[in-house]
């Protein structure tokens, strides 16, 4: 294996300024998004002030997944209240987990986040079981239902399926996001190398990356797709095409948007060079050579995305109203949300040092957790001071 080569000083100051996407004013934004009620977070302020808007299982793990990755613990006596509230929304008759906020109303990618985020927060987070089987033990089990996509029956259906799929640059993002929500009941269902080489012969050769041109649109897909490139056995295809891609992307004229084309392309690259293997130094060796341009680049978007509540915008145009087309919060032009502020802060910090081989500092909060929980712990339960949302008043 070849040795790790001594980073340049610029990078190693590029990785320092990283720790300004992290600081306490996240902490105090987290703390009004938190509904008292049920353990939950909210995922804007429009949505926590918003009838029939609730707290919903991914904008808590994000809330989570910031707080223990900057060094806090979680209180037993909140690992009690936060699962009491999501355990009930687990099916006993599918697996899935389904919503106050938009019930069983729910399929695809958003009915497949759920259910991956309603796990994290139980198993990853707080140690507990599910109430039944999931969707993927079923699926190993031959105990298939209605409830599961016809796609998973078999080689045929699954190339019918992937077929049907928009593969050019405009849709490539949702065609990944589809495969990536999906590829835990892939795999369950003995169909992960059959999805495997499907996508590797959909990728551009000229670029690496999927779709037609070369921009932001098509490193989110190659972030999304690069699930199913996720080690040794599952080596990134051209890689070294699409490391030049990215490269040329990230230093162009263009900036990043938004707080996803931000971000994936250092998710694409880490898990590009995490499936190298032996290679991998080699593969990293090359992007170093550019780190300080392409981290500073990419930090200089996330403050872009800076608002005054404490959080970050998911796009410099506004906040974000809807998920995988589901509504919730009214997404003002000068409000965050949860997916703007998990990514452009401490997911981009983390992947970033992930990317360059550098192990990052995870204590950045410890020093306000006890602050923090009992802040949290007092809350006064939510007031609802806006009408409810409808598509029509968020667009």
């Amino acid at each position: 294996m070849k040795e790790k080569i001594a980073l340049p000083s610029e990078l190693i100051t590029a990785l320092d300024r990283c720790d300004i996407l992290v600081g306490k004013e996240t902490l105090d934004y987290f703390y009004d998004l938190y509904d008292p009620d049920t353990g939950g977070f909210y995922y804007s302020i429009s949505s926590r002030d918003a009838q029939n808007m609730t707290p919903f299982a991914e904008g808590t793990c994000f809330v989570l997944e910031n707080l223990l990755d900057g060094g806090m613990t979680l209180p037993d006596w909140y690992r009690d209240k936060v699962c009491a509230w999501i355990l009930p929304h687990h099916n006993p008759l599918d697996g899935y987990f389904y919503e106050e906020l938009w019930g069983k109303n729910t399929s695809g990618p958003r009915r497949d986040r759920d259910l991956m985020y309603s796990m994290d927060i139980l198993t990853k987070m707080c140690c507990v079981n599910p109430l039944y089987p999931l969707p993927q033990e079923r699926l190993r089990e031959n105990c298939r239902d209605n409830t599961q996509p016809e796609y998973l029956a078999g080689e045929k259906e699954m190339c019918a399926y992937l077929d049907s799929l928009d593969w050019s640059t405009k849709s490539i993002w949702k065609t990944g996001q589809k495969l990536a929500m999906a590829a835990p009941l892939i795999d369950a269902a003995g169909l992960f190398d059959f999805v495997y080489e499907y996508v590797k012969e959909k990728q551009n050769p000229e670029t690496g990356l999927w779709g037609e041109g070369l921009g932001w649109m098509n490193t989110n897909g190659a972030m999304k797709l690069s699930s199913y490139f996720c080690d040794p056995m599952h080596p990134y295809p051209r890689v070294e095409k699409m490391l030049d891609s990215v490269l040329t992307i990230c230093q162009g004229n263009v900036p990043a948007t938004s707080a996803t084309w931000n971000w994936n392309p250092f998710v694409a690259l880490n898990n590009a060079i995490h499936s190298m293997g032996e290679n991998a130094e080699t593969i990293r060796e090359k992007l170093i050579e550019k780190g300080a341009d392409i981290v500073n680049g990419a930090i200089d978007n996330a403050l872009r995305l800076k608002r005054a509540d404490g959080g970050f915008a998911s796009s410099i145009y506004r906040a974000t109203p809807t998920q995988q087309g589901y509504l919730f919060g009214y997404g003002l032009e000068k409000e965050s949300d949860m997916d703007g502020t998990v990514i452009a802060g401490h997911r981009l910090r983390s992947t970033i040092y992930s990317v360059f081989d550098v192990p990052c500092t995870h204590d950045y909060y410890r020093k306000y957790e006890t602050e923090f929980w009992n802040r949290i712990q007092t809350k006064a339960p939510i007031i609802k001071t806006l009408p409810a949302p409808q598509l029509s008043n968020v667009r």
